[in-house]
């Protein structure tokens, strides 16, 4: 049942899928109860219409047919319902024999989110108040005809109508920001073009790998590498394939990772791995990856090659001393022919 979702409306067709079968019930659970007299025939009918009806939408919802039909649909049934048997509760009960509200408190928190999940925060709360008033309006008009645990009912049902309508605006307004925050902290750590790790997370991984080596000697290491004559690349395809390269790249080395490896890219052409294996695995490792890249078949660039530094961290490492010799390792395969591992102890 738990999962990420793609979008808003997926999240809330997922909402009713679970929450529609649930008010079926008490529907059915109420019709079955009720007394069918003169008093009870108007809810009668109202709550088997809406049961047929939200059989029908919970079937079109599943199948993804005319949601926003079925949502505002469900929308001015269940006002309606809500006024209408608030209405009828006060008139034909709270007045005749004295008694509360009673279920209203208890479904109120459900139908106040229903109008901000279908409307959003800002027509939500509009609506929600619009509701609020109308029943508001509504209990004044028989204010003097109610015994005092009435008008207590009553005003229990004002004062949490108005609670529920706040916390729903504030808690959306809540939830937002804070999915805005994750999106831009997704988005601060990931690079734009490649969608992997950029160099802001990268530091970051360096930075958790050298106090682990400073506190329990774990070591690690590091293959620095990037596409050779890449600047050709662009020059005679242009940019956009330079560009589908480095993305064709990207996937193609994560394709030949595991778990025990952390990939970003350092910037430009030039890509980064964290590997907790060391010395001639590391180098065993970027040589595989070497040959992949040798072996695929870029499109719109064909065959390409890559260089790759490797190093192992040191006792007393810092990012800058580490990449350095990731680095020696990059320029001395470049200065003896490219296409080639080169390992920096």
């Amino acid at each position: 049942m738990l999962k990420n979702f793609e979008s808003l409306n997926e999240l809330k067709i997922r909402i009713y899928l679970w929450v529609v079968p649930c008010i079926i019930i008490a529907l059915i659970s109420n019709t079955l109860l009720q007394n069918i007299d003169a008093a009870y025939k108007f809810n009668f009918t109202i709550n088997n219409t809406l049961t047929i009806w939200f059989f029908i939408s919970w079937f079109l919802l599943y199948k993804r047919l005319f949601v926003q039909f079925t949502e505002y649909s469900n929308l001015v049934l269940i006002s309606f319902y809500h006024v209408t048997t608030f209405f009828d509760a006060v008139r034909n009960y709270m007045v005749v024999s004295g008694g509360s509200l009673g279920d209203f408190i208890i479904w109120m928190p459900i139908i106040t989110l229903f109008f901000f999940l279908t409307l959003g925060t800002k027509r939500g709360l509009y609506f929600s108040i619009v509701i609020f008033l109308t029943t508001f309006v509504m209990g004044i008009m028989y204010l003097n005809s109610l015994s005092a645990e009435s008008i207590d009912s009553l005003g229990q049902y004002y004062f949490a109508n108005l609670v529920y309508i706040i916390v729903l605006y504030y808690a959306q307004h809540m939830f937002k920001t804070y999915a805005d925050l994750e999106m831009f902290r997704k988005y601060a750590y990931y690079d734009s073009l490649t969608r992997i790790a950029n160099r802001l997370r990268i530091d970051e991984w360096l930075e958790d790998k050298l106090e682990l080596l400073a506190d329990n000697q774990e070591e690690f290491s590091v293959i620095f590498f990037d596409i050779d004559h890449f600047k050709e690349v662009n020059d005679n395809f242009g940019h956009k394939i330079g560009d589908e390269v480095l993305v064709e790249l990207a996937v193609l080395i994560q394709r030949h990772l595991t778990n025990r490896e952390l990939f970003g890219r350092w910037g430009g052409e030039e890509f980064i791995i964290i590997s907790n294996s060391l010395g001639e695995d590391t180098v065993k490792l970027a040589e595989n990856l070497r040959q992949v890249v040798t072996k695929h078949s870029f499109k719109g660039a064909g065959n390409l090659t890559a260089s790759f530094g490797v190093t192992d961290s040191k006792a007393g490492d810092s990012i800058d001393s580490l990449l350095n010799r990731a680095d020696r390792g990059l320029y001395q395969c470049k200065n003896s022919g490219r296409n080639q591992v080169s390992y920096i102890r």
